[in-house]
């Protein structure tokens, strides 16, 4: 066995963990970080499929509350226990239903072609910006009930919120200066909006569906108003890494392409094998409930855990050939990429539905997206996620 040195701010493990992740599996299941956040905390990493697995269901031995106290111990779904975090959940949840989410199928279908069609009116395309981060807005702002005339400011506001994530998870705040102070921006223009809500019938959105909740007393103001920024940071960020990374991937496999235009039913299995390779979040905390003995290792009571969604999904003790993409793979659902137990991401299904309306609106142009030799694609460096910030194709004239 040999010594292991992680750096989780360092540039080249945020945009290539995966060898990393290989030597964590392999030697050290369970990593001890001494004195490793700014805090001088001790950090235990899991990285094994089956360990990070029990992190998300085993209530009894891992909690989700991060913070106990402090300006970022906020009433967030990820960071509370049940009943809270089932109370609060009750509500959110009442937006995707299957049959809700199905019901906006036909609209999201248009919506992407509208952005295709105005995409491929031009030369070249900053994908990220005119496709990977409007779909999703575009579509959460609706679900909220909210304008899109902030659009820079509540895309600036979703990556402070993911900072803050990663701060509280030990990341040195001076890393990311001002973040805290958008987050409060963020929290006043949703507060805002509940406001005008209240005024106004519910329409079966969800801010209208929190606004109701915290009528009834269901949930308090300050639940009201984090869930709802919440909702929009966690679900732009997740889904605008998924939809530039696979269409990028498909850009770079013309096989895979084709065999997708061929047999558009496959796009699921495509998006689940993305899914598992490339999960836009890398990683999430849990807090040790009571003492725990994994690997040889003692993880004391109340010690911070990071959980390596990313190394679990590449894991040859769950996964065959894991470094390989294969959209033919057995039990590629089983994948972490939307976490598990009562923390399983609510917003799968719609992320889902974007993705694969997604692809199959773009299989027939494709083939006219061609990256930029003078200005390549850039991998997201933020803490916590894997993405890309920056991707460029010039679109050839169409035959």
């Amino acid at each position: 066995m040999t010594s292991l040195e992680i750096d989780l701010a360092s540039p080249a493990y945020r945009s290539n963990p995966f060898p990393v992740y290989a030597q964590l599996r392999d030697e050290h299941p369970v990593h001890y970080l001494p004195n490793y956040t700014h805090e001088g905390e001790d950090v235990y990493v899991l990285s094994r499929y089956d360990d990070v697995d029990r992190a998300f269901r085993d209530a009894t031995s891992f909690s989700s509350q991060i913070r106990l106290d402090g300006y970022l111990n906020l009433p967030l779904l990820v960071n509370r226990d049940n009943p809270d975090h089932g109370r609060i959940r009750k509500t959110t949840n009442r937006s995707f239903t299957g049959r809700a989410v199905q019901a906006m199928e036909p609209w999201i279908s248009e919506l992407v072609d509208e952005l295709i069609e105005g995409i491929l009116a031009d030369d070249r395309v900053e994908f990220v910006d005119a496709y990977s981060t409007m779909l999703p807005l575009r579509v959460i702002s609706a679900l909220l009930g909210i304008p899109l005339d902030r659009k820079a400011d509540l895309r600036r506001w979703s990556h402070a919120v993911m900072d803050m994530f990663a701060v509280a998870g030990g990341m040195d705040p001076d890393e990311v200066p001002g973040f805290f102070e958008d987050v409060m921006a963020f929290s006043n223009y949703m507060d805002d909006r509940a406001r005008e809500r209240r005024q106004q019938p519910s329409g079966g959105d969800v801010l209208g569906l929190l606004v109701e909740a915290e009528k009834e007393g269901t949930i308090s103001r300050d639940e009201l108003t984090v869930t709802a920024w919440a909702f929009v940071a966690a679900g732009h960020e997740t889904t605008m890494n998924l939809l530039g990374g696979g269409i990028l991937h498909l850009v770079q496999n013309p096989k895979l392409l084709e065999r997708l235009i061929d047999v558009p039913s496959d796009t699921a299995k495509f998006i689940e094998e993305y899914l598992r390779m490339y999960p836009p979040t890398q990683w999430v905390l849990r807090r040790a409930k009571i003492e725990l003995d994994l690997h040889g290792v003692t993880i004391p009571e109340g010690g911070l855990v990071h959980v390596i969604i990313g190394s679990a999904n590449r894991d040859p003790r769950q996964f065959e050939r894991p470094d390989e993409f294969d959209i033919d793979r057995p039990k590629s659902q089983s994948h972490q990429a939307f976490g598990g137990g009562s923390h399983f991401c609510p917003g799968a299904t719609l992320s889902r539905l974007l993705a694969e309306k997604t692809f199959q609106g773009w299989y027939p142009h494709i083939g006219r997206l061609a990256e930029d030799p003078n200005d390549p694609a850039q991998l997201r460096l933020r803490q916590g996620s894997y993405g890309y910030s920056h991707l460029p194709f010039l679109i050839k004239a169409e035959v």
